[in-house]
């Protein structure tokens, strides 16, 4: 006893519970509008996805890829943002997070002070909810509960 695991839900987790409602989220015009509102300038975003393939916990929250092919005498550029699937059913303000951080990924490529006051313009919560999203994977690690699942209730992870 003591130990943080065998305390769980710990009193952090459930003030995560009463604060953010889970929201399914199958359209993503939000990322676009986001982009469209802060980033007129940058390159445009072609697709957004669930990728089952990104471990949250051990890896990253989302990628940003960038893929560059030849259309005739051109060099034509597409961009995509994949979120680890384990986000799939979070609240909004965890996916707006992620897509704020992988958005502002195309003006900034490195982790340093500008990029993180273009996150913080974009969501002035922005550090606020990294940090819960943190916490979530470290619940999620310590105990493989999901707080949040497609139904509603709460489910564990394989």
């Amino acid at each position: 006893m003591g130990q943080f695991g065998d305390q769980l839900p710990c009193p952090a987790v459930n003030i995560m519970l009463l604060h953010y409602t889970p929201h399914p989220l199958h359209s993503f015009s939000s990322v676009s509008g986001l982009k469209g509102e802060y980033l007129r300038n940058a390159e445009p975003v072609d697709k957004v996805l669930f990728d089952s393939k990104i471990h949250a916990v051990k890896h990253a929250l989302g990628l940003h890829t960038a893929h560059s092919r030849v259309q005739g005498s051109r060099l034509k550029a597409s961009h995509e943002i994949r979120i680890a699937s384990v986000f799939k059913d979070s609240p909004p303000e965890f996916l707006r997070m992620i897509a704020v951080h992988e958005l502002a990924h195309l003006k900034e490529r490195q982790h340093d002070k500008a990029f993180y006051k273009l996150c913080s313009h974009m969501d002035p919560e922005y550090h606020q909810l990294e940090f819960d999203v943190r916490l979530y994977l470290t619940h999620l690690d310590l105990s493989g509960e999901r707080l949040w699942a497609g139904d509603g209730s709460r489910n564990t992870t394989e």
